[in-house]
């Protein structure tokens, strides 16, 4: 609690104090402010809190009843303080409830931010690329180990084995939608992401078939315009593979005969991407088989890997150094 005297009551309070034969500063140290602030309390310039007043009151050998102060609850400035406050942000603004005033007070803080360089974001405009096979690739990257945020892109990979890949799919983000692209290595667990932060680039792939947040949750599939074109199948096949795929050497002893024969999957949770996957190999001419219990799509013959490889291929040296290794251990193509 608070009070507020009347001056010919300040005066009359304060006198007596001073009959009382003791020092200003004396004072001030009893009641624990500055001698600033002990002025202010004498010429009535602020209220004085209700414990202050009472010890004058002892010191001054005075009643409670001399005088009768106005008593104001703590923070009772507070609603007038705001009303002040909003009466001059209107003036200032207008009527922020209205369209109108929202628009000034946007203007009016993006001004304040530039001229305080306190680096306001404004939303990045991009150049949106046309559909392409490098765009569709993209998108087969993005659905193999990609992720969308509401206002980021990420892809994340093997620091150690896909580095080279990682820094591709960099150099394809930024030949797309020219945005700065940032490699974020993960010290502690061999991962890299790839990161764009840009809430419309987000948008541009949330249109064109990528969905925002969870993959799987979000059935993702393979969009129809990709199914339009074998160049965009398989640009898209390639992106995919080269993020969720591997190629793998078999080995069976066979009546103490080895043989070794190469193997291409692409592993997925997704049921409607599986179906498309099929779908775009088949098309191309490929007989793939799926292993339910395993969630993988697979290419066992040689002539139709050897055929992936050739008329495909790959930008991960990962798949192209391992297909090039195996092709050496295995004896003939079947």
């Amino acid at each position: 609690m608070r009070v507020k005297l009347k001056k010919n009551e300040l005066d009359e309070l304060f006198e007596a104090v001073a009959k009382q034969k003791i020092r200003w500063p004396d004072l001030a140290l009893a009641l624990k402010i500055s001698e600033r602030n002990l002025r202010d309390w004498r010429r009535g310039k602020v209220s004085m809190p209700q414990t202050a007043y009472l010890k004058c009151l002892t010191i001054a050998k005075f009643k409670t009843n001399n005088f009768k102060p106005v008593v104001l609850k703590e923070y009772w400035h507070i609603k007038e303080a705001a009303k002040k406050g909003g009466l001059a942000r209107l003036k200032l603004y207008g009527n922020l409830g209205t369209a109108e005033g929202r628009r000034r007070g946007g203007l009016a803080s993006v001004k304040s931010n530039f001229l305080r360089g306190t680096n306001f974001k404004k939303l990045r405009p991009i150049v949106e690329p046309a559909i392409s096979e490098d765009l569709t690739e993209l998108l087969g990257i993005l659905m193999g180990d990609g992720h969308l945020s509401d206002y980021q892109i990420k892809v994340t990979t093997n620091s150690i084995t896909d580095r080279q890949h990682a820094q591709f799919v960099k150099q394809l983000f930024v030949k797309q939608f020219n945005l700065p692209v940032a490699l974020s290595f993960r010290k502690y667990e061999n991962a890299v992401n790839v990161v764009v932060s840009s809430k419309n680039t987000v948008k541009f792939f949330s249109r064109v078939g990528m969905p925002i947040g969870h993959k799987i949750n979000n059935n993702i599939s393979v969009p129809a315009w990709v199914m339009t074109k074998p160049e965009y199948q398989k640009a898209f096949l390639r992106g995919l593979f080269d993020t969720d795929g591997c190629i793998y050497l078999d080995k069976h002893l066979i009546k103490g005969k080895l043989y070794k024969h190469m193997g291409w999957t692409i592993t997925s949770y997704a049921g409607k991407l599986i179906e498309g996957i099929i779908k775009i190999l088949r098309d191309l001419g490929f007989n793939p088989t799926y292993r339910v219990s395993q969630r993988s799509i697979y290419l066992r013959r040689q002539s139709e890997i050897k055929k992936y490889f050739t008329e495909i291929g790959t930008h991960n040296n990962k798949h192209q150094e391992r297909y090039n290794k195996f092709c050496g251990e295995v004896p003939k193509w079947s």
